[in-house]
């Protein structure tokens, strides 16, 4: 929420979307100080999706690990001042070990994966592409889109049209393709 509350949402089956006023539980408090949240899949190794959060003014990186309660635990810093990054994308398990990994866009137009432990950590980061992406504004990591059981990623650019770069199951992904025009009306991409 705009005031910094972190609110839990429980899923649906059917019917109907969200509101602010929809039936919520509130997790904490203070998340304002955070321009970053995305959610890169298990990085504890529990079998739970964790959370990564990026502090607006120091651009340190937390985990915030499942606390299989429907929240989360203590948060915990993993990196320090990811400050050139202008995208962190949670893209789920793109090098196929089990652990989510993270898609970090700098601002020279390097797209780097971190490969994601057992541990809350990540590894050493690795470039996926380069000069890559410098007219886009929404890039997010979307699951599996084409059904080949590999997780890919869509990207929108300024002119509104969105892209697709198909995940290869081994931490890289394929040249884009163009899948739509027109979003440019949209806020972000989730």
């Amino acid at each position: 929420m705009p005031g910094g509350e972190l609110r839990r949402y429980t899923g649906k089956c059917a019917g109907g979307g969200y509101t602010p006023s929809s039936s919520h539980t509130v997790l904490s408090t203070g998340w304002d100080q955070y321009n970053v949240l995305t959610a890169p899949g298990d990085l504890t190794g529990d079998g739970r999706t964790d959370l990564i959060a990026r502090q607006s003014s120091t651009g340190d990186i937390y985990l915030y690990a499942d606390n299989g309660a429907g929240g989360f635990k203590a948060r915990t810093k993993i990196r320090t001042a990811w400050t050139a990054y202008t995208h962190l994308i949670g893209a789920g398990d793109l090098n196929g070990d089990g652990y989510g990994d993270l898609l970090a866009r700098h601002t020279d137009g390097t797209l780097y994966r971190y490969d994601g432990t057992a541990d809350g950590q990540f590894k050493s980061r690795v470039v996926v592409f380069t000069n890559w992406g410098s007219s886009y504004n929404a890039i997010v990591g979307a699951g599996d889109i084409t059904g080949d059981g590999k997780a890919d990623l869509v990207a929108r650019d300024t002119s509104g049209n969105v892209y697709r770069n198909s995940g290869d199951g081994k931490g890289s992904f394929s040249a884009r393709t163009q899948i739509t025009t027109g979003w440019q009306g949209y806020k972000g991409l989730f």
